[in-house]
């Protein structure tokens, strides 16, 4: 498969990244030439320096042969552009980043008078991020696979130290489910049975959507509150969209800007706006954010937000969220207890790579802090581990069978003898290492990647 991607800033090249051992046959434009010697060197990459915009560089690439178009630079009109011109060039699928649109109706005026296939908004996907974890009333991150058969759920041992000590096969509350990496001081490790869970571990754990359902139930802090005291720092476009999609829960925004509080005020009458400035010593003083349920820091600050976010901690406020762009801070970020870091920049590369995907008949699950993945694929008729069990196959170093979707879409956690079926849908983790790995145990025999041959769409 085909894929033209334009822009190989930081969304361009996580996006890369994340299709680059799949040998799909990509094309990056950029006129940094810095930004393309970053990309890792591959024979399914070729990258060309120029304008996006050139017609003359469009037109020598055949755009009616690829199967998408991603329009990933960090200018609106130069991605609509892209779009749009690539259409008129016979682009089957167009997708592009937009970074300003202050509703959802903006965004669907520009899909379809446009005529852009996939719009991906940064603001838009952050608050869809958030609405997510307010939803699932957890302190955890959470997916799941085979039409909500699987889940795979994170799970910090600091919040729950009665596995602290124990190894995994002794702990009752797991004998239903996988543990299918441990991230233990900024390092991703794969488990055994013999494994000891120590304190400060994250544990990702995935099984029936039934069984998972009673694991949070015993062990989850969870909070269920229907209406929620919601506490937003930064009345910038995140906040503002955020706000207004939470009509149910009670909001308050914080914003140091006077015209700005004014602003939000005339805006929005059912928000609480507080013209407030955030770096005093006093900033937690007001009742609002001591009693709050959910504290989430949106400035433009990073720094800024994971101060204030550490302080929150301290509070033990239930639900902590701090938007950080930067990667310089990801180490800091990993020893702390946040329930979420909002990275804008990652929610949208994964956003655009899991259509990519998923439009070629895989879901995917990118966590595990960009080292491992989780991925949903469907077996081919002649792939070579049908009519075997599992303990008959050598799974290969660092990956993991964790369900299995059977034909008649029952879902099963597949054992030593459980036996892969024709038309079986397999869901697997395993380390980015590991991926090829994996290929030549589902199908020895495949030159391209499996994420291009096993599935159907």
């Amino acid at each position: 498969m085909k894929i033209l991607i334009v822009g190989a800033g930081r969304v361009g090249q996580k996006i890369i990244k994340s299709l680059v051992d799949e040998n799909y046959e990509l094309t990056i434009i950029d006129n940094d030439n810095k930004a393309l010697s970053e990309i890792e060197k591959s024979p399914h990459i070729k990258t060309l320096l120029g304008d996006g915009l050139n017609r003359e560089l469009i037109m020598t690439l055949n755009i009616s042969e690829y199967e998408f178009i991603v329009a990933a630079t960090n200018s609106d009109k130069t991605n609509i552009l892209v779009s749009t011109l690539a259409k008129t060039l016979g682009a089957k699928y167009t997708i592009a980043r937009i970074n300003q649109a202050d509703s959802v109706e903006q965004l669907l005026y520009l899909r379809d008078s446009l005529g852009i296939d996939y719009i991906v908004n940064p603001a838009r996907e952050t608050v869809k991020e958030i609405e997510t974890i307010l939803k699932s009333d957890i302190n955890y991150q959470a997916d799941s696979f085979g039409r909500g058969k699987i889940e795979v759920v994170g799970h910090n041992v600091k919040l729950d130290k009665s596995f602290e000590g124990l190894k995994i096969k002794d702990i009752g509350s797991l004998s239903t489910i996988l543990v299918v990496a441990i991230e233990r001081k900024n390092n991703l490790i794969i488990p055994n049975g013999d494994t000891i869970i120590e304190s400060g571990d994250y544990l990702y754990l995935m099984g029936l959507t039934k069984d998972i359902s009673n694991f949070k139930m015993k062990h989850f802090q969870i909070y269920n509150k229907k209406r929620k005291r919601v506490v937003i720092v930064g009345g910038g476009g995140i906040s503002e969209q955020l706000a207004s999609s939470l009509q149910d829960h009670d909001i308050t925004i914080i914003e140091k800007d006077r015209k700005k509080a004014d602003e939000l005020r005339r805006k929005m009458s059912n928000v609480f706006i507080i013209n407030k400035d955030f770096s005093g010593a006093e900033f937690f003083d007001e009742s609002q954010i001591e009693q709050c349920d959910v504290f989430i820091t949106l400035t433009e600050n990073d720094e800024l937000n994971i101060v204030l976010g550490m302080m929150a901690l301290k509070l033990s406020i239930n639900q902590v969220m701090v938007k950080a762009t930067s990667l310089n801070y990801s180490k800091l970020l990993d020893g702390l207890d946040f329930t979420a870091v909002l990275n804008p920049l990652t929610i949208t590369s994964n956003k655009i790579s899991k259509k990519l995907r998923f439009d070629r008949g895989i879901s995917i699950y990118l966590a595990f802090n960009g080292e491992a993945e989780v991925s949903e694929i469907k077996l081919s008729d002649n792939s070579p581990v049908i009519g075997k069990s599992l303990m008959e196959l050598e799974i290969p170093k660092g990956v993991l069978i964790g369900g299995i979707i059977r034909k008649d879409n029952t879902a099963v956690v597949p054992r030593g003898k459980t036996v892969f079926e024709k038309g079986d849908t397999i869901v697997a983790f395993y380390k980015n290492e590991n991926k090829k790995g994996l290929e030549k145990f589902i199908n020895p025999g495949l030159n391209r990647g499996f994420l291009s041959d096993l599935w159907y769409s």
